[in-house]
């Protein structure tokens, strides 16, 4: 029997995780960009940078702003 090679995909980030479940529910829930970066009292570019990875420092704050901005609890940014 041959052998069988796997890739193996590399770890997501936890920013990348969290950027991607934030774009996901943000548009699940059909809320614009600027919706969302006024829900969360952020600049646009401040929401562009983190659906990008670009913004790494994020606060426990941060983290339960989003989930409130996005009508979910926490735990979910990180499914």
């Amino acid at each position: 029997m041959a052998a069988t090679a796997f890739a193996v995909a590399p770890e997501m980030s936890g920013a990348m995780l969290i950027a991607g479940n934030v774009i996901r529910l943000r548009r699940i829930r059909n809320i614009s960009l600027e919706v969302f970066a006024e829900r969360l009292g952020w600049s646009v570019t401040d929401v562009r940078a983190l659906e990008t990875s670009d913004r790494f420092n994020l606060a426990l704050d941060d983290i339960d702003n989003l989930a409130q901005a996005l009508g979910v609890e926490p735990a979910a940014l990180f499914v």
